[in-house]
C-alpha cells in the first residue's frame, strides 16, 4: 500500500525491539496501519547476524544501522521530510540519525515515547521543524506527576 503523498515520514530508531512495538501499540490504539512510518532496531552485539567480523565490530554495528536508517528514510519520504525519533538522546540512533539526515529534509527528536507517536499519527503536511516541536509538546504534556493513593 503506498504512502499519503503530502505526509511527513516518520522513522522510530530505537535499540532492540522497542521502536517496533511502540509502532504496534500506536497501530493497535489508533486501530490503523501508519504507512509513512517504519521502525529500524538497533541490535545488541550478540544478536547480529551474521556476526560482526575483523578487529572494528562495533564499526561494523553502526555501519548497518546507518544503512537500515537510510533505508527507512528513503522508504517514507515523500519530499516533505522526515522525523526519525530515538530513544536515547547521545545514543548511537541519535548520533547516525543526524549522519543519515545530512542533506535532507529531516529533523531527529530524542525521547521517543507513546504519546509522541500517537500525535505523529495525526500530523498533516506541516513543516518537518514545525512537527518535531508539536511532538515535544505532546511529550511534555504528556508527563505528570501523579499522587499516590493511600488507604
Amino acid at each position: 500500500m503506498a504512502a499519503d503523498p503530502g505526509r511527513i515520514g516518520v522513522v522510530v530508531a530505537t535499540h532492540g525491539k522497542l521502536g517496533e512495538e511502540l509502532l504496534r501499540v500506536t497501530r493497535y490504539i489508533l486501530g490503523k496501519e501508519l504507512d509513512t512510518f517504519r521502525a529500524v532496531a538497533i541490535p545488541f552485539m550478540d544478536e547480529m547476524r551474521p556476526a560482526p567480523t575483523g578487529e572494528r565490530p562495533f564499526a561494523d554495528r553502526r555501519e548497518r544501522l546507518r544503512a537500515a536508517l537510510l533505508t527507512a528514510v528513503m522508504a517514507v519520504d515523500r519530499g516533505d521530510g522526515v522525523l526519525i525519533l530515538t530513544d536515547l538522546l547521545g545514543g548511537t540512533s541519535s548520533n547516525v540519525a543526524q549522519e543519515v539526515l545530512v542533506g535532507r529534509k529531516g529533523v531527529v527528536v530524542a525521547g521517543v515515547n507513546l504519546p509522541m507517536l500517537l500525535k505523529a499519527a495525526s500530523l498533516d503536511c506541516v513543516p518537518v521543524a514545525a512537527a518535531a516541536e508539536e511532538l515535544l509538546q505532546r511529550s511534555r504534556n504528556a508527563i505528570q506527576l501523579l499522587p499516590g493513593k493511600t488507604g
